[in-house]
């Protein structure tokens, strides 16, 4: 298994300039950029490209009956060529955003009902339009990044992590509370894993770890640290934030790193933890 390390500022930039070049975000656009980036893990380059894309769409796309008019009117000039296949791939392509936020935006044409759509994306077998139901099936089905095909991916992968890391939790003999004890106690925002007995990682003190199963760059590490990691540091004190998929190097000289807690691609080694044991 390759190893992740954190990734230098310049070759990050270079992905976001490459990308900020693309024409349209399916799966053949992001090979594209994995092949340009094979010394990179998959896995890193995937998540770096799942967090732009979803950026992208929220700062282009604008939701609105005249937008999803003006998709069903080429969608339906489109359908009138029989021999017209993946339709929804080709338009999404021609007007730069995911196939699945297409698909979405022309149900939104054909349903009041946000419900409704929400429904239809999820299941297309609901759509009454056979040759609608297709397309929009094709959609979803061919986008890694968008809608409810990836969100599936996504929490299957995140969920993946987390058991990975609590079984790394009791390989060592680490006792800890999950999330589901800590709200039963009332806790309404709890890390990951919250350890019974803190233990110590290259020397910092660690009461509490959080799995992170994307990549950590400077705007979603914001996010997380404002919602999520200054509330665990006043709670529960310092801990262990794990980017799986790696992180940008810069977050290393961030004021919080390594005073509030540390960032690792991994659980620890054994030999960089010490635990404290207790004679009873």
């Amino acid at each position: 298994m390759q190893e992740i390390k954190p990734l230098k500022l310049d070759i990050y930039n270079d992905i976001v300039e490459d990308f900020n070049n693309l024409s349209s975000y399916t799966r053949k656009t992001e090979n594209e950029l994995k092949n340009k980036y094979k010394s990179l893990p998959s896995c890193t380059l995937g998540s770096i490209i799942s967090l732009l894309v979803q950026r992208s769409m929220k700062l282009n796309y604008r939701k609105s009956p005249v937008i999803s008019s003006k998709y069903h009117e080429l969608y339906e000039e489109l359908m009138k060529d029989k021999n017209k296949d993946n339709i929804i791939l080709w338009l999404s392509e021609s007007q730069g955003i995911s196939p699945a936020l297409f698909a979405r935006s022309l149900l939104q044409n054909v349903y009041s009902d946000s419900t409704m759509t929400k429904k239809c994306m999820k299941d297309t077998t609901l759509i009454e339009d056979k040759d609608l139901a297709y397309q929009v099936f094709l959609g979803v089905m061919n986008d890694n990044q968008y809608g409810p095909f990836a969100d599936v991916i996504k929490q299957s992968i995140g969920l993946e992590y987390e058991l990975r890391l609590e079984r790394e939790l009791r390989l060592m003999n680490i006792t800890f509370s999950d999330e589901n004890m800590l709200r039963a106690r009332g806790y309404d925002k709890t890390p990951d894993f919250k350890l019974d007995i803190p233990i110590a990682v290259d020397g910092f003190i660690i009461n509490w770890v959080e799995s992170k199963a994307l990549f950590g760059d400077e705007e979603n590490h914001s996010g997380y640290l404002k919602e999520q990691l200054l509330c665990y540091w006043n709670r529960f004190g310092p801990g262990l934030v794990i980017y799986w998929f790696g992180y940008l190097e810069t977050l290393n000289s961030t004021p919080e790193v390594n005073n509030m807690f540390i960032l690792r691609t991994s659980f620890p080694e054994k030999s960089s933890i010490i635990q404290y044991k207790f004679n009873v």
